[in-house]
């Protein structure tokens, strides 16, 4: 049984007994992870300095410089996000793995498409916040986004909560078995969600559709093999030659499949080096896209920011991203 705070362990029996979980309650309890949900207080007038924010303008301290992409330091300003107080969040049950103070900036210097991963810069601040003071964001032509413009400043409190992994193939499988439809998956994970949620740290990343497998994105990308996210549909060799011939018939995706061979090889020929790879990361942030913020990410996707647990472990300072 997890270390859950009593209230969120009777919101998880709740839960179990809403959606007729009774027989994956082993399993459910086994995987539940406290996370923070962030919860919308209205739009922020900037009268407080150093608190948690996502949108609008950040606070910084009078050295730090504004972050911009180095090929174009003249006309390519980051977008701000978020800036994340760690000193406001509350006590977790199970621990907190995050710092006990410092201010987490974040920003974004470019998203070209749903399939690429997101280019972040960070900041990290660990002195006084009286040090702070609010920076206004460049101009609108001189940032590197144009759709991440006009932000609106979102004040946010922490609420413990609860997240499972419904990303792993053997966990999310259990779970639609019991529910007996698969699309009631979406509203067990609707239940998980704080009303006004706009964001979430720690925790899992637990995109809708399965064949996003964020962690192992991480995992390629730090093995310099991310182009193989798209042949990263099969366990084993013998699944993917199963799919082969099951649209032999349909020549151009038999084609495609066939293609792929020497990339499925590679994965499962590696898939302990792989799996220890996916190892080293976990969620750190997920900001969704939100009419309160008016930010709308691609087709309304989340944003996810992930971090190694050794930097986690010595204090936050290598950030990356999966999206």
């Amino acid at each position: 049984m997890p270390n859950l705070a009593p209230e969120l362990e009777t919101e998880l029996k709740h839960l179990i007994s809403k959606h007729r979980l009774q027989s994956v309650t082993e399993q459910i309890y086994a995987n539940a992870d406290e996370c923070y949900a962030l919860v919308a207080q209205g739009e922020d007038d900037y009268s407080s300095v150093g608190n948690t924010r996502l949108g609008g303008d950040p606070d910084l301290p009078p050295s730090c410089a504004w972050p911009t992409d180095p090929d174009d330091v003249e006309n390519g300003y980051s977008n701000f996000i978020a800036q994340i107080n760690f000193a406001e969040m509350p006590r977790l049950s199970a621990g907190n793995p995050l710092p006990t103070r410092g201010i987490l900036y974040l920003f974004v210097r470019s998203i070209v498409s749903a399939a690429e991963p997101v280019v972040l810069d960070s900041i990290f601040f660990q002195g006084e916040t009286s040090a702070l003071a609010r920076r206004p964001s460049p101009s609108e032509e001189s940032l590197c986004d144009e759709y991440l413009v006009h932000l609106v400043p979102q004040r946010v409190s922490a609420v413990p909560s609860i997240s499972l992994p419904i990303h792993l193939k053997q966990f999310r499988g259990e779970l639609e078995e019991a529910l007996g439809n698969g699309s009631q998956l979406y509203e067990v994970q609707s239940d998980l969600a704080r009303d006004g949620q706009i964001a979430q740290l720690l925790g899992y990343a637990t995109p809708f559709n399965e064949q996003t497998k964020l962690y192992r994105q991480m995992a390629l990308a730090q093995l310099n093999k991310r182009d193989l996210i798209y042949n990263d549909y099969w366990d084993t060799i013998e699944e993917y030659e199963a799919c082969i011939k099951q649209w032999g018939d349909n020549q151009q995706l038999g084609k495609m499949y066939t293609g792929m061979r020497d990339g499925v090889v590679w994965l499962t020929s590696n898939r302990k080096m792989i799996d220890d790879a996916v190892a080293q990361w976990r969620l750190l942030f997920r900001v969704d896209s939100n009419s309160l913020m008016n930010l709308n990410i691609n087709d309304a996707d989340p944003l996810y920011v992930f971090i190694r647990d050794e930097d986690l472990a010595i204090g936050i300072s290598t950030i990356s991203q999966g999206k």
